[in-house]
């Protein structure tokens, strides 16, 4: 009897455990392989396909266009990791000290993060418009039209609060879950103390809720880094590159230059930082500024 329970658990594991590997070796592990054999080619659809080696690689950090395309992607996750926890937590707090309409507002600052980002960012593109949206009001209050397209800080600003604003719902749930967590006896052995406001937050919550900092740190870094769609359908990468996320320059030597090698290795190079990205956020993660110690709640 046993031994035929063991042998139903281990069928029924199999059918579980198989179709996943099978989905994974098809879907993750050929394409992953097959992006880094076509990176050290020259690989295209039109011409023969050549072995370059680690001509790619070389060209990509050789033309500073492609290194700043990094560097701007690192700073636009940088900002946006910063801005999201800073403003989500501040939020959160707000909420969580809500008695009245408390779920309506929550969910009021989670519709945007149901949104489609196309289309976000086509109302975006119509709220930019230099004939229409803010502009007409720029021209009603008696100031001139601006041409934000034009302008290299305006279209980083613009995309910047466009992303913080879709991710925020997110991370503001994500901190009333970890605020949430919190047992009020933890509070109330806070005000026996003589523990004062502020004192609470700094010395009480913060340290209860830092493993979901990290998580939130995790998760909105690597969201950040795989920014697309607001450049593709509001800046195309301008003006003067300056938002030229690294996406968006793998899209464009794919299916503008059509150098599918050299946008291959751009992708192993992304893949492999992200990778390391999140080893580094794991690692600080784990590190015990993320971890509650006990003197932390004496």
């Amino acid at each position: 009897m046993k031994a035929n329970l063991k042998r139903g658990e281990k069928i029924l594991g199999l059918a579980i455990t198989v179709p996943m590997a099978v989905y994974l070796l098809i879907f993750l592990l050929v394409p992953l392989l097959m992006l880094f054999y076509y990176s050290f080619t020259d690989y295209s659809v039109i011409w023969d396909t050549s072995w370059v080696g680690f001509q790619n690689y070389i060209d990509i950090f050789r033309y500073p266009e492609y290194v700043r395309s990094f560097l701007i992607t690192l700073l636009l996750a940088v900002i946006l990791t910063s801005v999201g926890l800073i403003t989500g937590l501040l939020i959160a707090v707000f909420m969580n000290a809500l008695h009245r309409g408390k779920d309506f507002v929550r969910v009021i600052w989670y519709i945007p993060s149901l949104l489609s980002m196309a289309i976000v960012s086509q109302f975006m593109n119509m709220f930019l418009s230099p004939d229409a949206g803010l502009n007409n009001i720029i021209e009603a209050l008696g100031g001139d039209a601006i041409i934000w397209q034009d302008s290299t800080f305006w279209m980083m600003f613009w995309i910047t609060v466009l992303l913080t604003w879709k991710g925020l719902g997110s991370t503001v749930i994500l901190f009333i879950a970890g605020l949430n967590s919190i047992s009020a006896d933890v509070y109330e052995a806070g005000k026996i103390d003589g523990v004062n406001r502020i004192q609470e937050f700094f010395f009480i919550t913060m340290p209860l809720i830092r493993p979901m900092f990290g998580f939130i740190l995790i998760t909105g870094f690597m969201g950040a880094m795989n920014t697309f769609e607001p450049v593709m359908l509001i800046s195309k990468g301008g003006p003067d590159r300056s938002t030229r996320v690294i996406l968006y320059c793998i899209y464009d030597e794919a299916f503008a230059n059509f150098k599918y090698g050299f946008s291959c290795a751009l992708s192993v190079i992304v893949a492999f930082l992200t990778f390391g990205l999140t080893l580094l956020n794991i690692r600080f993660t784990d590190n015990s500024i993320f971890k509650v110690k006990e003197e932390d709640l004496q």
